[in-house]
């Protein structure tokens, strides 16, 4: 586990915003990465000439398949860590994952996605909550971050968990929410929960509204069901602001957000190169991969007085997950 002395230990559990400054998170690790088994779940995320080397290679570790490849994801994962502690954030690092505790829920190893950690839990005021989420890779990824989640009860975190998902694929009705933190925005006491129809659902975001109570306000976006997150297709890097994929809403933009200034992200760069998906670090600072294609989201950005870092991400981002996807706040305040 990374950890910066700078921020102490004793420093209470709080996400506020989006956008309010980032002090601690837990973040994805650079050690492990075995390609999930192709089942219902992979199949919004493998996309393109990956999507093929995905499909030949699934349930091997990377590393000795394509160990080239390997060295790059683990290099830009391990850059962005550096890039957060150098920043004066505290960063908690995903732990392995037991080779039994592997196999949940359905007795066999579907592979390792700790390199991407938004979806698991998330972190609302001070409620830190496991998730249930749909998909099957996601289902075993709190394994490796448990005991950092336990830890936040003696700062004042209320951690409690969504009931479980079980071992179905998908099943209908009430009792069976799923929610995946790549859904889950935290706009204030506005909390909104994406849905596609392959990941969180309506019952899961009307879970969330009874856990949280009347305190905040749930709702649910739609999403065009060709990408699996809220996050693929929106950012809100400043109360106000919002980059969006207006195209993969369909049913728009939430009514309270009709007054801010829109910035419209083409649906094939938000797919392609997780356009969306940056990573705020507060209201005035945002880290932007420095691949080519995403050169017109920094200039958008700093043209709204953002300060904008650039740093490699091309593997992860080709997975389907960038540098959002990579971690989950436990102060943002």
């Amino acid at each position: 586990m990374a950890d910066n002395e700078t921020q102490t230990s004793e420093a209470p559990i709080h996400v506020e915003s989006e956008w309010a400054d980032l002090k601690e998170c837990v973040y994805g690790s650079p050690d492990t990465w075995v390609l999930p088994v192709f089942l219902d779940d992979v199949k919004l995320r493998a996309q393109g000439e990956f999507g093929k080397f995905w499909t030949a290679n699934q349930g091997r570790d990377v590393k000795e398949v394509a160990p080239e490849l390997f060295a790059e994801f683990s290099g830009q994962i391990q850059g962005a860590i550096d890039l957060l502690e150098k920043l004066g954030i505290r960063v908690h690092v995903a732990g392995p994952i037991s080779p039994e505790n592997r196999k949940y829920p359905r007795g066999q190893d579907h592979g390792v996605s700790t390199a991407w950690m938004r979806d698991p839990f998330v972190t609302i005021g001070n409620n830190v909550i496991e998730l249930a989420p749909r998909s099957l890779f996601h289902r075993r990824q709190r394994f490796a971050i448990r005991e950092i989640l336990a830890s936040t009860i003696e700062r004042g975190a209320r951690y409690f968990a969504q009931p479980d998902s079980g071992a179905d694929d998908y099943r209908d009705g009430k009792g069976w929410g799923y929610l995946e933190g790549g859904d889950v925005f935290v706009l204030g006491k506005q909390i909104l929960v994406g849905h596609s129809g392959g990941c969180s659902n309506p019952e899961g975001a009307r879970w969330l509204q009874h856990a949280l109570g009347p305190d905040y306000k749930v709702d649910v976006v739609p999403i065009d069901p060709m990408f699996p997150h809220l996050d693929c297709v929106m950012m809100t890097p400043r109360e106000g602001v919002v980059f969006t994929s207006l195209e993969a809403l369909p049913a728009g933009l939430p009514a309270f957000m009709k007054d801010w200034d829109v910035v419209d992200v083409p649906k094939a760069l938000a797919k392609a190169h997780m356009g969306c998906n940056n990573f705020v670090l507060n209201d005035r600072l945002v880290v932007v991969p420095s691949e080519e294609p995403l050169d017109v989201i920094a200039k958008a950005l700093e043209e709204r007085n953002f300060e904008v870092i650039r740093i490699p991400y091309r593997v992860p981002c080709m997975v389907g997950g960038s540098f959002r996807c990579a971690h989950q706040p436990l102060i943002r305040q």
